[in-house]
């Protein structure tokens, strides 16, 4: 099994915590739904976003972390944009209530 399914996924339950916090001190819908287009933009861009970062770490030097952010790309984007659409439910979740 993935690993990161499991680390990500938890991750991303997790985010019902500040989302609870945010609702008990009654901030607007507004914020709830924005905080969710932000996780929304973040799926769709989170391939481009991850190979920049790649890309930073060989302009950066460090040629062999970007070599195993390669290696671990497949196994990592999946679960990540899951993740990305849990977090964005979630959000708009505390929208509704």
């Amino acid at each position: 099994m993935n690993w990161w399914w499991l680390l990500l996924v938890s991750l991303s339950l997790l985010w019902v915590l500040p989302m609870y916090g945010a609702h008990r001190t009654q901030m607007p819908a507004v914020f709830f739904v924005a905080v969710a287009v932000l996780w929304a933009v973040l799926f769709v861009f989170v391939e481009p976003l991850y190979d920049w970062g790649t890309n930073l770490l060989r302009k950066l030097g460090w040629p062999r972390l970007a070599d195993f952010r390669d290696r671990l790309k497949p196994k990592v984007l999946a679960p990540a944009r899951i993740a990305l659409l849990l977090a964005a439910a979630i959000s708009l979740a505390f929208a509704v209530l």
